[in-house]
C-alpha cells in the first residue's frame, strides 16, 4: 500500500476535522450564523475523511496532471456524497442535505455546482495542503501518535453511537409529524364528501372538539418540555397509530351516515390533539441546544427534508396548523 495503517488512521481524523472547519466556515458565510454543521457532535465530518482517503489512493498516479486531478476530484467526492446521502436516507428516511433547488442535480443528493467545488478543492488540497499534513504526521513519533489516535477514535466512536440514537429519535418524530399531517388531510377530504347538507352540524361538532383541544393546548405545551425519552417514544407510537386509523377511516368513508361523520369528526379532533403534542415536543427539542440531542441536529441542518415527498420542517408545521396539502411544490421548495 502507498500508506501505512498509521498514516491512514491519522489522515482520516485530520481531514474529517478540516472538512468540519470548511462546513462551519461555509455556513457562517452563507447564513451569518456560527453553527456546528457536522452530523456528529464533535468537530468532525466523516464524509470528508473518507473522501480525502479515496483521493489519496486513487489520484496519486495523476498528481502531475491538473486536468485529470480536477476531473477525479469532481467524480470521486460526488460519488461518496451520493452514497452517503442515500445511506443516511435509507437509515433515517431523512435528507440531511438536499440539492433539489439547484440545477443539474441527481436525486437531490449531488449537483454540478458542488461537484465543481469538489474538483477545485481536490486540486488545492492534493497540491498544497496534503504535503504539509503528511509532514506533520511523519514528524510526530509513531508511539505517541498511536496513543493520540486511539484516544480520539474512542471519542469518535462514542459520539457516533450517541448521535445515531439522537438521529433515530428525530427521524421517528418527523415520521409521526408527517403521518399526522396526512391523517388530518385525509379526514378533511373525506368529511368534505360526506357532510353535504349536514355541513353545519359537522362543523359544529368539530368546533366543539377544537374548543376542548384549545383548553388542553396550554397544558400540553407546558408538559412537552418535561417529557422523558421513553414518554416521547410512547407518544410517537400513539400518534402514528392514531393517524393510521384516521387514514383508514377516511378511505372507508361511505357517501352518507351520521355515525361515520361523527367518527371522522372525533378522529380529526384526536389528530389535532396529537398535533398539539408533537408541536410542543418539537418546540422543546428545538430549545435544547446541548450535544447529543435531536435539537442539535435540527439546528445543524435547518433545511433538512423528510420522507419521500422531501417535506421541510416548516412544511410539516404548516400542515399541522391546517396549511397547504402535503407535498405541494411550494413546500418542497422551502
Amino acid at each position: 500500500m502507498p500508506f501505512t495503517f498509521y498514516q491512514i488512521a491519522a489522515y482520516f481524523l485530520i481531514y474529517s476535522c478540516l472538512g468540519w472547519c470548511v462546513e462551519v466556515a461555509y455556513a457562517a458565510v452563507t447564513t451569518g450564523k456560527l453553527v456546528n454543521r457536522g452530523f456528529l457532535n464533535g468537530p468532525v465530518c466523516p464524509i470528508y475523511g473518507f473522501g480525502m482517503l479515496a483521493l489519496l489512493f486513487l489520484l496519486r498516479p495523476v498528481l502531475d496532471n491538473n486536468l485529470l486531478l480536477f476531473a477525479g476530484g469532481m467524480l470521486i467526492p460526488s460519488l461518496i456524497e451520493l452514497a452517503g446521502g442515500w445511506v443516511l436516507y435509507r437509515l433515517y428516511h431523512t435528507r440531511w442535505w438536499d440539492y433539489t433547488d439547484r440545477p443539474f442535480n441527481l436525486g437531490g443528493y449531488i449537483c454540478l455546482e458542488f461537484s465543481l467545488y469538489w474538483g477545485l478543492g481536490a486540486v488545492f488540497v492534493m497540491k498544497l495542503v496534503h504535503p504539509t499534513v503528511a509532514a506533520l504526521v511523519d514528524f510526530v513519533p509513531v508511539t505517541l501518535g498511536w496513543v493520540l489516535i486511539g484516544a480520539l477514535y474512542l471519542v469518535y466512536a462514542a459520539d457516533l453511537v450517541a448521535t445515531t440514537i439522537a438521529a433515530a429519535g428525530l427521524a421517528a418524530e418527523l415520521e409521526a409529524l408527517e403521518k399526522i399531517a396526512d391523517g388530518i388531510h385525509a379526514v378533511s377530504d373525506a368529511m368534505t364528501g360526506l357532510i353535504g347538507s349536514t355541513a353545519m352540524d359537522a362543523d359544529q361538532k368539530l368546533d366543539e372538539s377544537r374548543l376542548q383541544l384549545k383548553l388542553a393546548g396550554a397544558e400540553l405545551r407546558t408538559a412537552g418540555a418535561r417529557l422523558s425519552v421513553h414518554e416521547m417514544r410512547q407518544m410517537t407510537r400513539a400518534a402514528r397509530a392514531k393517524a393510521e386509523e384516521a387514514i383508514q377511516a377516511a378511505r372507508m368513508a361511505l357517501p352518507s351516515g351520521a355515525e361515520q361523520q361523527q367518527r371522522l369528526a372525533r378522529l380529526a379532533a384526536e389528530l389535532e390533539a396529537r398535533a398539539e403534542e408533537m408541536q410542543a415536543q418539537l418546540q422543546a427539542q428545538l430549545q435544547r441546544r446541548g450535544p447529543f440531542s435531536p435539537g442539535r441536529l435540527l439546528n445543524a441542518f435547518p433545511r433538512l427534508r423528510h420522507g419521500s415527498r422531501r417535506l421541510s420542517l416548516d412544511a410539516l408545521r404548516r400542515q399541522l396548523q391546517g396549511g397547504r396539502g402535503p407535498g405541494s411544490r411550494e413546500d418542497r421548495d422551502k
